[in-house]
């Protein structure tokens, strides 16, 4: 390998969310693989919720791999079906449920990465 993080998704196991119960992810790409950003797949069951919450210093782009979700941004809701990206702005609550009657997975890129 020649020092360029090259990563087979499906090799990564899954693991519980840190601050989520009953979501898993996989990590994909951390800050000691790109200083810029880190890169998570996140798999959202049936009925379950990612809660509120906010990134005081990343920006969090998501893009919908599979599923139907509901993205809050501050109050409003957006309808977020697989095949869409949205990028939350530093410091804006946010929450992501499933919303549809599979799961939910996406790719969550956080930019400057989590510490």
């Amino acid at each position: 390998m020649n020092g360029t993080p090259i990563v087979d998704a499906t090799a990564v196991a899954w693991t519980q969310h840190p601050r989520f119960a009953g979501i898993d992810m996989r990590v994909l790409l951390t800050s000691a693989d790109n200083p810029y950003a880190n890169v998570n797949i996140v798999r959202v069951p049936v009925g379950a919720e990612v809660g509120r919450h906010l990134h005081p210093t990343q920006i969090e782009t998501v893009y919908v791999l599979a599923g139907q979700s509901v993205l809050t941004l501050g109050e409003t809701e957006h309808p977020l079906p697989a095949g869409s990206i949205a990028a939350i702005p530093i410091g804006l609550e946010h929450s992501l449920r499933n919303a549809g009657d599979e799961p939910v997975e996406l790719l969550a890129f956080f930019t400057p990465p989590l510490a």
